[in-house]
């Protein structure tokens, strides 16, 4: 089973969020908060619905659910993190020209 408190942690921080955000945004203490992520406790079913709606995951990603298709964000090197936190910082264009510059560098490979 996945450490899900990790995933909350590196989903929180990949968004550039203080645990005092998060309270701010979803009224999860930030007390009970540093529990779920230090694994000392697990959210209830409808606080882990917030969670994953604030942090844009989806259940079957922190679940490992079979099937997911996506890459959980705990599986993330810190040089993929960080990029991961730099893209999500540009603007629609810069996104949208960066994926093209990536792009052409894959292709020349």
């Amino acid at each position: 089973m996945k450490r899900i408190g990790e995933v909350l942690r590196y989903a929180r921080e990949d968004l550039d969020l203080t645990q005092l955000d998060v309270m701010k945004q979803t009224g999860i203490n930030n007390k009970t908060l540093s529990g779920y992520e230090n694994e000392v406790s697990e959210p209830d079913l409808a606080t882990f619905a917030k969670l994953l709606t604030l942090y844009h995951l989806s259940a079957d990603e922190v679940l490992e659910i079979p099937g997911c298709s996506g890459k959980n964000p705990a599986l993330l090197s810190a040089e993929e993190r960080a990029l991961l936190q730099n893209f999500r910082r540009l603007s629609e264009q810069q996104r949208a020209d960066f994926c093209t510059m990536l792009s052409a560098i894959v292709q020349k490979k």
